[in-house]
């Protein structure tokens, strides 16, 4: 299996990572990623800082108001607990190699932990509130972001391109990235429903907007590369 975090490699983030089993150093599973922090930069620079775990990382992911609503409820089951809604992270540096499971280098004891508030001034946003929001270039909608295609350079993953779409059937399997993903006539169909599936690199984005779920870019969408 190939290790995803090799310097100079590039994989996608929900394809790649979301839902892996986490398993430790003498190979007892520890949990398994719901969401992944992201630390953005005062330029808009993303980078991939943790794995987020547990309900309070899961529950969010589903769409609309239900998401919203699973939390609430959640919440209410254990309203002395004041950190809740909080998920559990693993920083990402004890990430040793990532194939068909996320492999860390240390023991699972005591690994789980809270959140700590940051006092270094970086915004912290999680993976899932960059999926589905819309992205714009003068005016026109492209589409939304479907995956973040994320690359190692001295240990830190850069968030590199945003993968762009409609979202249709099989985009989450990876068959809308390579033809040689599956059989060849289901790769075919699902690459020919995904044509006007692209990519965006990070560093055209010119505008964030988190609490309205958009963004705007100053290029086009380059045809959509297998990382």
């Amino acid at each position: 299996m190939p290790n995803h975090l090799r310097e100079g490699g590039e994989f996608d983030a929900v394809l790649n990572l979301l839902d892996r089993q986490v398993i430790d150093a003498d190979g007892y599973m520890v949990c398994k990623v719901d969401d992944l922090e992201l630390a953005q930069d005062d330029i808009g620079s993303l980078r991939v800082t943790g794995l987020l775990a547990g309900p309070a990382a899961l529950l969010p992911r589903f769409s609309g108001r239900l998401g919203g609503s699973l939390l609430e409820q959640w919440r209410r089951l254990g309203t002395q607990q004041a950190d809740r809604t909080t998920p559990w992270r693993i920083d990402m540096a004890l990430v040793a190699k990532v194939d068909y499971a996320v492999r860390l280098s240390v023991l699972r004891d005591g690994l789980l932990r809270k959140p700590t508030d940051d006092e270094t001034g970086t915004t912290y946003r999680r993976l899932d509130h960059l999926l589905g929001m819309r992205v714009h270039r003068d005016g026109e909608d492209l589409g939304r972001v479907l995956d973040v295609r994320i690359g190692n350079r001295g240990g830190d993953l850069e968030c590199r391109h945003l993968i762009v779409g409609r979202g249709r059937p099989g985009t989450m399997l990876g068959y809308d990235r390579s033809r040689h993903m599956g059989p060849a006539v289901v790769s075919h169909l699902i690459r020919w429903m995904h044509r006007h599936t692209g990519q965006v690199a990070i560093d055209d984005v010119v505008g964030w907007d988190w609490s309205a779920g958009q963004l705007e870019v100053r290029s086009d969408l380059k045809e959509l590369t297998h990382a």
